[in-house]
Parts: structure tokens; sequence; C-alpha cells
């Protein structure tokens, strides 16, 4: 897996601009990048909350950045297999700023969602890449431990059907992967982001434009500006430039987006990001407007959508997905099928039996947050051996 992120040791001239009523007042938040993208405008209607986890699987975050303080949450280290999250490279600490570094504080700048919190999760290693598996475990750990949005700014050319599959398991709990699409300049399909369930993400330029070293393409859905101020490791700040800047733009927009509507599902959310993006030459959809996608989705009511991750082994366990995300405060009651009705369990998992061999399996399941109530019931899986 390649970096996709410069660090300078300076805030570059393309962040210079006006100041906006709506922008914070730190030092370095008055940006032409954030304007570009409507954020002024968004933070007048959501600046996140707590509780929206943004999960950064990359090479861990400063935890003694002033920028960053009361914004980690506990993450994992995946490559030394402890609690140790900190940053010897400083790619995450500048990714992480870009997502949620705090506001009005009377420092540095202000990252786009200040108000929701950063999980680190560190798979990048000593030699400076990461292994695809180890970003599998990664991005369950994230789902499960309650993040909202993952951000990805490491890219590789090898698909791999482990992270993939993880991946598909986060969209189906109601969390979205949002990845960077490269820094070649060229069409070749970068992992994970040309994965189908993931946000890819390019960079323009000052004009607006695709940046000339950003990847492009049909699947290449959605760009950010290329350079945005940042946290430094060891507690300064700088511009981070490339895809792995712009993509922690559209995470953190993403992250304003479940705040507003906690009950959304990944797609509505993907949906509203995408049919409300500039049109940009060279990618699907264009550079993201985080004011009109909020005003494009609004608040969408509960509806679940089950799902069945597991192989139909007797003796293997099988796992429900709702589709809602496990922040927005919704129950669920389950019931798991065996054949023509028989209800043979009641939790989010079920453990196969030697009774439900050369049987099929589906899960029913009912949310439930105040006095709204969604049910729906999960297609079949395969016989059970």
């Amino acid at each position: 897996m390649r970096l996709s992120l410069v660090v300078a040791a300076a805030v570059c001239a393309a962040l210079t601009s006006a100041a906006h009523a709506a922008a914070p007042a730190d030092p370095l938040a008055a940006t032409a990048a954030y304007e570009s993208v409507g954020l002024p405008a968004a933070w007048d209607v959501e600046t996140g909350a707590p509780n929206v986890v943004v999960a950064v699987i990359d090479s861990g975050i400063d935890p003694n950045h002033p920028d960053l303080a009361g914004a980690l949450v506990a993450g994992r280290n995946f490559v030394d297999d402890n609690a140790d999250t900190s940053d010897p490279f400083g790619h995450g600490t500048a990714v992480a700023g870009i997502v949620g570094a705090r506001a009005n504080n009377g420092i540095g700048a202000a990252g786009v969602c200040w108000n929701c919190r950063l999980m680190p999760l560190r798979v990048l290693r000593p030699e400076g890449y990461a292994l695809k598996a180890t970003m599998a475990r990664a991005v369950d750990y994230a789902v499960d431990h309650g993040a909202g949005v993952i951000n990805v700014s490491l890219y590789g050319e090898t698909r791999n059907g482990f992270l993939h599959d993880a991946i598909r398991r986060a969209r189906e709990a109601g969390v979205l992967v949002v990845g960077a699409a490269g820094n070649e300049g060229w069409r070749v399909e970068e992992y994970p982001a040309a994965f189908p369930d993931v946000i890819s993400v390019g960079a323009t330029d000052d004009g607006g434009g695709l940046a000339g070293f950003s990847n492009r393409g049909a699947w290449v859905k959605v760009a950010a500006p290329a350079c945005l101020p940042t946290t430094q490791v060891g507690g300064g700040f700088g511009a981070g430039c490339g895809t792995s800047g712009s993509t922690p733009v559209v995470a953190g927009i993403l992250a304003l987006l479940r705040a507003h509507a906690p009950l959304a599902s990944a797609q509505q959310l993907e949906d509203a990001l995408e049919r409300t993006a500039k049109p940009v030459a060279g990618i699907r959809y264009g550079r993201v407007d985080a004011f009109a996608a909020l005003q494009a989705l609004g608040r969408p009511g509960l509806r679940v959508q089950p799902a069945i991750e597991g192989f139909a082994g007797v003796g293997r366990a099988l796992r429900a997905y709702t589709g809602v995300w496990s922040g927005s405060g919704a129950s669920f009651e389950y019931r798991w099928i065996r054949g023509s009705g028989t209800v043979v369990g009641r939790d989010g998992t079920y453990t196969l039996r030697r009774a439900d061999r050369r049987f099929r399996l589906r899960v029913s399941v009912t949310a439930r947050v105040g006095t709204s109530v969604s049910s729906a019931t999960s297609t079949q899986t395969d016989r059970v051996r």
C-alpha cells in the first residue's frame, strides 16, 4: 500500500482566502479549500457530534497534539498488536487533522467535522507499507467499535478478497469507507478505493479541476481539494497535500451527514454526496459540496435492511447486519428462521447446529427508535452443510 499525502512544513499559498462568517476563528481556518466544497455554509447547519467517530486506518495519530485534544477514542495498533496508536510517520496525524482538528481554540485550522471524534487504527508497518489483510482486520474493528465513517488514505494496485469482504460488511452495518485514489495521474485502478463499495476520492487543484497528479477514470467517484492546513506530529502545523488530503475532506463531510441523519443508510449518504457533486472532467461525479449534500439528504427515517454474513456450515457462526449504523440509537430484535418458519435463535449471531443441516436460514430484524419501527427479513443462506 502506498501513501498519498505530502506534508509541507508551511501552509501552501493555495490556502489563502477571505474570511467567511461561518468559518471558525482559528488562525489557519480561512481557506479557499473550505469554501470550494461548501463547508462554511454546511457548518451553519451541522458541525458534527461526539458520538460520530471517524476511524483513520493509517500510521496512527499523535495523541498529544493540542489541536486534537479531546478528539481521540481508543483505537488499535495492528502492526504490533497492542494499544499504542501513536504515529511514527506523521501521515495519519496529518489525515486526522483534516478530518477532525478542534475548532475555535486559537490554534491551527479546523477539521471538517470538528465535533466528531477520531479512532486511530495503525496498519502502516515500519517499512512504510500496510498489508491489506491487516487493513481488513482494522475495518472490522472500526465497525465493531462504533465508527460511522472509515478513512483509508493508503492504496495499491492489488485486489484483496479479505479487505473487500470487510468493506462489504462495513456497508451492511451502515458504515461508509472512503479511499484515496492515488497520485500517479493515471487511470489504473487502485485499492481499496476502486472497490465498488468504497467512495473513491481524487484531488482538485486551485481552479476546481482535477489536479494533474490525481488518478482518474470512472472508478474515481468524487474529488476534493488537494491541499489543506493540518496537524503534524510533535504539535506543529503544515499543509497536507495529495489524495490523502482530499480523502479526509470527504470522510469529514460524510461524518457531518451521519451526525445530521443518524438513521440514514450508507447508500442514502453516498447518494446525497454524489448527486450534489459539481462535475469535474476525468472522474465519475465531481467535486463534493457539503452544504448541498446536507440539503439533499435531509433526515431519512428508520429502515432496516438485514443481511447475513458467514459460511453456512454446522458449527459455524452466522452474523446478522441491519444496515443501520450502531450509533443511531436504534434497538434491534432478531429472529433466526429455519426452513418454512421455525425460529431457532434470537440474538445478533447464530451458531449453526446439526438440526439445521440441509435447511436454509434467514433472519428477521425489527428496529426501534422512539416511536419509529422498521422490520424486514434477509434473503436466505445457502443450504447448511
